[in-house]
């Protein structure tokens, strides 16, 4: 069990979009894990070839080899010990409500920062009262993720928990369900860092997903894209997973 004992499951205060929103007054704690199933676990079901090649996982602090062995660590935990895992997020966001409460600020929780598990089914225990999920144990706090599974129907029930759906090469069809559903889609685009996005894309309105990460906040007046520019990897793209911006 040591090797699955660390103190912080949550990322706060560690990368630059999560910091924009700190500006703006919310505190971002975000699980990373090991994508894929690069820890003999898969915590991505709908990662297709260009998603993998393009993932942000060793972008940042994750390019550090202890970092990715922490994050194989927590998703072994994930699936290994779930109930003690679950244990230590539950204090984990306490910790984050406490820091945030003293700094002013609105604690927020994103659990899908390198995978996507629907952890809307998944239990947890909060002083001593069990809940089908992390977002029915702090029902008082906003939850947020990026997805690309479709017909996560539990998500209906939870108002404190917002999905963005996310765009590959080859989900086009569950992109426009997911838009035809009221969602926002991400779309990683071929910009520069300092380039304006478009305002429509393919005939959606869009919205500039790298000013910050509250994906909450944005719009959900009809179906949005969420552009994001091209970082790390998936600057080097050539399966699609990256859009040109000039679709109309």
């Amino acid at each position: 069990m040591a090797l699955f004992k660390t103190k912080n499951l949550l990322s706060v205060s560690a990368d630059a979009k999560t910091i924009k929103g700190e500006k703006m007054g919310y505190l971002t704690g975000i699980l990373y894990l090991a994508p894929n199933d690069l820890s003999g676990f898969q915590v991505c079901a709908k990662a297709t070839d260009g998603c993998k090649k393009a993932c942000l996982y060793t972008s940042g602090q994750g390019r550090f080899s202890n970092v990715q062995q922490a994050r194989i660590n927590k998703t072994r935990w994930f699936f290994l010990h779930r109930v003690s895992f679950m244990a230590q997020m539950v204090k984990n966001i306490k910790s984050l409500i406490r820091k945030a409460l003293k700094g002013n600020m609105i604690p927020v929780v994103r659990l899908n920062g390198t995978s996507d598990i629907p952890f809307e089914k998944i239990k947890c225990v909060r002083n001593g009262v069990t809940y089908n999920s992390p977002m029915e144990a702090f029902s008082d706090i906003q939850f947020y993720d990026y997805t690309k599974i479709l017909g996560r129907k539990k998500v209906d029930t939870l108002p404190n928990y917002h999905l963005t759906f996310s765009m590959a090469e080859s989900n086009d069809d569950d992109c426009l369900t997911a838009l035809a559903n009221g969602l926002n889609v991400a779309v990683v685009m071929a910009v520069g860092k300092n380039t304006p996005k478009p305002k429509t894309w393919k005939g959606y309105p869009v919205v500039d997903g790298d000013k910050n990460d509250l994906r909450f906040l944005d719009s959900t007046n009809g179906g949005h894209i969420v552009s994001l520019y091209a970082k790390a990897d998936a600057k080097k793209d050539t399966s699609g997973f990256v859009r040109k911006a000039n679709c109309e």
